[in-house]
């Protein structure tokens, strides 16, 4: 169980590590991202940074885990 869980957490942080360097490209070139309509919220990519550093960390501590067992 804990060996998948390794695998998932470092797929999710590398998928939010490319949407987070996307965002910043995005935000380099002034080109907002918004969510749902015209005047929705701009996403920023502080949020995709966090996940990737949770699932990264998730990932660490699923290995450690199974590498004792």
């Amino acid at each position: 169980m804990e060996k998948r869980l390794s695998m998932i957490g470092y797929w999710l942080g590398v998928i939010c590590t490319v949407l987070a360097i996307a965002c910043r490209v995005f935000i380099a070139f002034n080109i907002p991202l918004r969510v749902g309509i015209a005047e929705g919220l701009a996403i920023s990519y502080i949020s995709f940074y966090h996940g990737a550093a949770l699932f990264f960390l998730l990932s660490i501590a699923s290995w450690c885990r199974s590498s004792k067992s």
